[in-house]
């Protein structure tokens, strides 16, 4: 997609993006009004404005402020930071070793927030913690600073990164973007802390970007952060769209078989094939298990025998093994969280 005709932002959100430049005296409604926003739409939470007016915002607010956080955290963050972090960052070999650098460039600023990563065999957070005694003026500072480090760290791979949850330290606000900011990842609220969390198999991928795409990536910033990011390959997004319109795809073991059928390829050709792209059929199977397993579990009153039926486990107990590993959960214990 290179436009954003279609996309568009909660006044809510953008009321919460300038709860800083309202407390250091800048002109608010002169600044909405530069951007054709009317002022009075603040008094409207549930009115939409389009994200291309959203981002001129920011880019305003950030020029006005020198601070690419618009005024929202303890320190100004100067104009070029994220340049700097970013140059450093999209020199690693593999996303594993890229967040290494984001986590430890970004905490050399010694600002509100500090990055932390933690990983197991199956599951990797990315960690944000405030740091004792400094501001934060507004959450937007959170939900934007998770955005950031998701939607760039899939950029560096060139796939979109599935999120296995969002986590956030302080209740979810009425009419909120989560949907369109974490592409419908479950987020739980009212945590111990702020994570973004997925599969480590993800720190593997390698970074394909460099230096001259990154200066591309920045001269459009925020825009870039805006826009929908492709899950994957293009060969990957038809595998994903076949299996899940195929009846019992997710069970059935002649699934890879079936699919490189209707492709008109082999299934070693498609093997190969989804391998350039970086992925592979049961990686894919797996993702679209997944999904569906939160969203049964957010949206219906189904039990968890059905959905793991539903989901292509034939037995509870290596649905519950399964979902604990993607989630650090178990089933029952992830729709309580959603339920409070």
């Amino acid at each position: 997609m290179d436009n954003f005709d279609s996309l568009t932002i909660s006044i809510a959100t953008v009321n919460s993006s300038l709860a800083g430049p309202s407390s250091q005296g800048i002109n608010v409604p002169a600044l909405l009004r530069k951007c054709g926003v009317d002022p009075r739409l603040l008094n409207y939470p549930q009115a939409r404005i389009p994200v291309q007016q959203f981002i001129q915002l920011c880019r305003l607010s950030s020029g006005q402020l020198n601070d690419e956080q618009y005024g929202l955290l303890e320190k100004p963050q100067r104009l070029g930071t994220y340049r700097a972090i970013a140059i450093n960052v999209v020199h690693g070999k593999n996303l594993g070793e890229a967040l290494k650098r984001y986590v430890d460039v970004s905490n050399l600023f010694e600002n509100s927030f500090e990055f932390s990563l933690n990983t197991s065999h199956r599951r990797t957070e990315l960690i944000i913690t405030r740091r004792p005694a400094m501001k934060v003026a507004n959450n937007f500072a959170v939900e934007s600073a998770l955005m950031i480090a998701h939607r760039f760290s899939s950029w560096l791979i060139n796939e979109r990164i599935a999120l296995q949850g969002v986590y956030i330290d302080y209740p979810s606000p009425p009419f909120n973007e989560y949907n369109y900011l974490f592409y419908g990842a479950p987020v739980l609220s009212n945590q111990d802390h702020s994570a973004i969390a997925f599969d480590t198999a993800y720190l593997e991928r390698p970074v394909v970007q460099n230096e001259s795409e990154l200066e591309n990536y920045l001269q459009h910033a925020p825009a870039k952060l805006y826009l929908p990011l492709d899950e994957s390959g293009q060969l990957s997004l038809q595998v994903r769209q076949m299996l899940s319109d195929l009846p019992n795809s997710l069970i059935s073991n002649t699934a890879l078989r079936d699919t490189s059928a209707m492709l008109g390829i082999s299934s070693d050709t498609l093997r190969r094939r989804l391998k350039r792209e970086g992925t592979n059929f049961q990686t894919i199977r797996a993702n679209i298990r997944r999904e569906l397993a939160i969203h049964y579990l957010a949206s219906s009153t189904d039990t968890i025998e059905s959905i793991a039926y539903k989901t292509g486990y034939t037995e509870p107990g290596a649905f519950i093994r399964a979902f604990k590993n993607w989630t650090g959960y178990t089933p029952l214990k992830f729709r309580k969280l959603l339920q409070n």
